[in-house]
């Protein structure tokens, strides 16, 4: 009885090493996928920072969560140790996530590139300026909003012309319409 239960055990043994060489393989694979979305991520950082969208929130908000679910859905299948069953499926939300990023991406620096409409320059009051330290430092300056049911705007400016701007005062943002009807901000400079 001792000899089978030895048997029995060196078998499981060798499936579960079995099993655990084929996760391996499987999370080695999907690394490659993820690859596959950096390209939308770099492009989209890139159109969020030559052409500025008025309202960022909900374009950063949807690429963060096509960007996060593939992971997500790795990290489930991971922990639910069903990742070599989930492959394919792991590998498809890669391949779409990637997709949907590049398309995004694509469309915010289109909505730029190719705006020939006039631009027009606000004028708003700064109310605040503030300084946030995370992973880099953002330089952002709150005005008074110009649009009907938004009290603020937040502008996002370099460190050098941070300091040129004083609260209170009035401050010049050039605004675009956007080839899509996306508005972007242009040169924002105090008055």
């Amino acid at each position: 009885m001792n000899g089978t239960a030895g048997i029995e055990l060196k078998v499981n043994s060798d499936a579960d090493r079995k099993n655990a060489s084929a996760e391996r393989y499987a999370e080695k694979s999907l690394n490659k996928y993820f690859c596959l979305s950096l390209p939308g991520l770099f492009g989209g950082l890139l159109a969020w920072i030559i052409y500025p969208p008025l309202d960022a929130g909900p374009f950063v908000a949807f690429g963060l969560c096509v960007f996060l679910l593939p992971m997500l859905l790795q990290l489930r299948s991971s922990l639910l140790n069903r990742l070599n069953d989930d492959i394919e499926r792991s590998r498809k939300a890669y391949v779409y996530s990637s997709i949907a990023l590049a398309v995004l991406a694509s469309m915010l620096l289109l909505n730029g590139w190719c705006d020939k409409s006039p631009q027009t320059v606000m004028k708003a009051t700064l109310v605040r300026k503030t300084v946030t330290r995370g992973r880099g430092v953002q330089h952002i300056l709150t005005v008074a909003s110009w649009r009907p049911g938004r009290r603020t705007e937040d502008f996002y400016v370099s460190s050098i012309g941070f300091n040129r701007f004083v609260v209170g005062k009035t401050i010049r943002v050039q605004l675009h319409r956007g080839f899509f009807g996306l508005p972007w901000s242009g040169n924002i400079s105090p008055e």
